[in-house]
């Protein structure tokens, strides 16, 4: 009996990186659209946007609870790294921020995204890509 010692196949992980590629740009694709079409957006436009059909979003997402979980994560995470930054940024005087000044950064730079991206903020918020019975349990937003 041979004992071959081989490598991991290649293809696999190289299709791993050109999935992960794949559902990040359709990510992006779905905040445009929802930039463009408003929160109530649909999957036709969505696939569109992204210069591809329906069947490829779901190829990537399975339904539209895990295309609307993505964008949460993405969008959460861009709420967090901006909360991160307010609530770390020097204040205009000498010495550390007091808890007022922090909190009031947080609440500045939170009000500041959703004003500046207001459609997104109502996606996430009211998920309207999703019927009532399809909406994650818990709270995404």
């Amino acid at each position: 009996m041979s004992t071959s010692t081989t490598g991991p196949d290649g293809r696999s992980s190289r299709w791993d990186e050109h999935r992960a590629v794949r559902r990040h740009e359709l990510v992006e694709a779905t905040l445009r659209a929802i930039r463009v079409h408003g929160a109530g957006v649909g999957m036709d436009e969505i696939a569109a946007e992204a210069g591809t059909s329906k069947t490829v979003v779901y190829r990537h997402f399975t339904d539209r609870a895990g295309l609307y979980t993505a964008v949460a994560e993405r969008v959460d995470s861009t709420i967090i790294r901006d909360l991160t930054r307010a609530a770390s940024a020097s204040p205009t005087r000498e010495g550390p921020p007091s808890a007022r000044e922090v909190v009031r950064a947080v609440i500045a730079a939170y009000l500041a995204l959703v004003e500046e991206d207001p459609e997104v903020y109502r996606f996430i918020v009211n998920a309207p890509l999703l019927p009532v019975g399809e909406r994650p349990t818990g709270d995404v937003a």
